[in-house]
């Protein structure tokens, strides 16, 4: 159907209506797959995402710096968690340190004056 009438109109939103329910059904089908897979990365994946060398993972692993999950011989590790535990290495900057230590000195003295 090249040009849209309005005689052909119910057709077009017929057919438009169809494919938007196969869209559907496919991005569905594509969710489950993937939240049930949890995005499992083998070791070699991991690095490329870390952008470090398998060697440097192994020795993260060894170590229990990161998070791993082992069958057999196997390490697997999933895209969330190790988002996770590089967003969980986040260092605060100077302002926030200040701001820190201003409020720890602030409650100390309440301590204090409590325990006079």
């Amino acid at each position: 159907m090249d040009r849209i009438t309005f005689e052909n109109l119910p057709a077009v939103v017929g057919e438009i209506r169809d494919r938007l329910t196969q869209i559907e059904k496919h991005l569905e089908s594509l969710g489950s797959s993937e939240s049930s897979a949890k995005h499992l990365m083998t070791i070699s994946e991991a690095a490329s995402f870390l952008s470090l060398s398998t060697s440097t993972i192994y020795s993260k692993v060894c170590k229990m710096e990161i998070p791993v999950h082992k069958k057999g011989k196997r390490l697997y590790f999933e895209r969330d968690e190790l988002y996770g535990w590089i967003k969980n290495g986040r260092r605060k900057t100077a302002e926030e340190l200040h701001q820190a230590a201003d409020e720890y000195l602030k409650n100390a003295g309440k301590r204090l004056r409590q325990m006079s």
